[in-house]
C-alpha cells in the first residue's frame, strides 16, 4: 500500500538526512548503550537473540538532545505540532521533543496514552495536551509488530476522534514486519534506524 501526505505526495521512511552527524552521533550512543545479546522476549510476545533497551538511551541527556532535536526538525518539515505514543516506552521521547520544540521557537502539544483508562479522577486514557482535529505524530522507541503504534492511535481516536494519526515514528525499526503492518491501516513508519544498520 502506498502512502501519502495530506498533499498527495509520497512519503519515505528518512527521519533525517544520513550524512547529518546527529544521526551518526545517535548510531553511537544506540550501539554503545543500548543494543544488548542474549535472550529475550520482546512485548510483542516473540523471543529474539538481541534487544534494543532504548530507554538507556532516550533517557540519556545527550541522546534526549539529539533525539528531540531530530524529530522537532522533522515535525516541522511535515506540519505536525502534535506528538505522542503510548506509556512508558514514549514517554521519555515525547518529554524531549516538547523541550527541544520550546527551544527550537516551535512549540507542539504533547501527550501519552496509558495501556488502560484511569479508574479514578477523570478516568482519562490519554494525558497532557492534544488539540481537537490536530495531525498527530505517533512516537515510539522500537517498532517489531507496530502493536503499541496501533494501540497509541486506537486510544487517540478514542478520545479525539477527530485527530488524525497517520505517520509514526521510532527510533529503531527491528523490521519484522511493523512497516507493513501500520501501512495497512494507513500509517506511514519512519526509522531513524533499521536493525540492519546494526551489527548483531
Amino acid at each position: 500500500m502506498s502512502i501519502t501526505d495530506s498533499r498527495g505526495h509520497a512519503v519515505s521512511g528518512e527521519v533525517v538526512d544520513r550524512a547529518d552527524p546527529r544521526r551518526a552521533r545517535l548510531h553511537k550512543l544506540i550501539d554503545t548503550h543500548s543494543l544488548q545479546r542474549g535472550e529475550f522476549t520482546l512485548s510483542s510476545g516473540r523471543k529474539s537473540n538481541y534487544l534494543f533497551q532504548l530507554r538507556q538511551t532516550t533517557m540519556l541527556p545527550e541522546g534526549a538532545h539529539l533525539l528531540g532535536d531530530v524529530i522537532v526538525d522533522f515535525m516541522k518539515a511535515h506540519d505536525l505540532a502534535c506528538v505522542g505514543g503510548l506509556a512508558v516506552g514514549a514517554i521519555p521521547m515525547v518529554s524531549a521533543i516538547l523541550v527541544l520544540s520550546h527551544a527550537k521557537g516551535a512549540p507542539v502539544d504533547a501527550f501519552f496514552v496509558r495501556k488502560e483508562a484511569k479508574s479514578h479522577g477523570a478516568l482519562e486514557r490519554i494525558d497532557g495536551h492534544v488539540r481537537a482535529g490536530a495531525d498527530v505524530l505517533i512516537v515510539d522507541d522500537v517498532a517489531t509488530s507496530g502493536g503499541s503504534i496501533l494501540k497509541s492511535i486506537e486510544g487517540l481516536r478514542a478520545e479525539y476522534p477527530s485527530c488524525r494519526a497517520t505517520k509514526a515514528l521510532v527510533v529503531v525499526d527491528r523490521e519484522e514486519g511493523a512497516t507493513e503492518a501500520l501501512a495497512e491501516q494507513g500509517v506511514a513508519l519512519y526509522a531513524l534506524f533499521k536493525r540492519s544498520e546494526f551489527e548483531i
